[in-house]
């Protein structure tokens, strides 16, 4: 608890000097040659706009960067406002872009039409385990990304739908298609791989996203995707990948830029990690 409150606290001192009111921001960037406009809420400067567009952290392990993903079918659970699907959009043939917070779905669906990312398919639901009928409760967190179904908090709750990972796979995907999925599902993640069974497990061709290690036993998720064929690697963040092909260009957010270079020089001297959460990387050899 006491990491926590800490981390929290760093958060606030950090939104603070970036300028982080609560607002709606647009920000530009490009990849390659494509350029994006995308409204994102500010309280994500040092959450998926940096994690995603200046750290590319989902990009760590090579096999992962976005041009790899040429011609394949990405499940992105947990999307929060677009970021990454769009990036990958720019290569995937097409992109399944789950979001069970109403006002990230809004934007997510504004910035797919902005940027006629229309190979992009957007689902407002919360992915789960087992399918229910029933609504469940999303609550919000201390950041616009951090809605959880998995534990209530004081804070605005909403009533929204769920699907499972098998019934987007029967829905969305032909049976050749080849098939990367990335989930940042902020713990539910546990109980959605749970119910996966070795079948479906095994149509899926690599796996990349966010295990929040207060939620649940990292080595239960491991040891059923080795059983599956997976091989896996996981990390403690701060990660930064170099070299990532293609290039991402962000314009302007210069103080972010600086802030982030700084926190994470100082960071890697003391050697210091989140160990509250991994990214975890899974594929086959196929």
């Amino acid at each position: 608890m006491a990491s926590r409150t800490l981390k929290l606290d760093i958060l606030k001192v950090i939104n603070k000097i970036l300028g982080a009111k609560g607002n709606i921001i647009k920000i530009r960037f490009s990849v390659g040659e494509q350029g994006y406009e995308v409204f994102v809420p500010d309280d994500e400067y040092w959450g998926s706009i940096k994690d995603i567009l200046l750290n590319r952290e989902y990009e760590y392990i090579p096999r992962f960067h976005i041009k790899n993903l040429k011609g394949k079918v990405v499940i992105d659970a947990g999307d929060h406002v677009g970021l990454y699907s769009l990036i990958v959009a720019t290569y995937a043939k097409k992109v399944i872009s789950i979001e069970p917070h109403p006002v990230n779905y809004r934007l997510l669906e504004i910035n797919r039409v902005i940027n006629n990312a229309w190979n992009i398919v957007p689902i407002n639901a919360a992915i789960v385990g087992t399918y229910t009928q029933q609504n469940v409760m999303l609550c919000e967190s201390t950041h616009s990304g951090g809605a959880t179904i998995v534990t209530k908090t004081h804070l605005k709750c909403y009533n929204v739908p769920t699907v499972t990972l098998d019934r987007i796979m029967e829905k969305h995907i032909e049976y050749n298609d080849s098939v990367v999925l990335k989930i940042d599902v902020e713990g539910a993640e546990f109980d959605v791989f749970k119910s996966l069974d070795l079948a479906l497990l095994k149509r899926i061709e690599a796996i990349v996203g966010e295990i929040h290690l207060g939620h649940g036993d990292i080595s239960v998720i491991s040891e059923k995707l080795r059983s599956a064929g997976f091989q896996i690697k996981y990390f403690h963040p701060p990660l930064t990948t170099k070299s990532a092909e293609p290039r991402i260009e962000v314009e302007d957010l210069l103080k972010l830029k600086i802030l982030k270079t700084i926190i994470y020089s100082i960071a890697s001297i003391g050697r210091l990690k989140d160990r509250d959460l991994v990214i975890f990387f899974a594929w086959q050899e196929l």
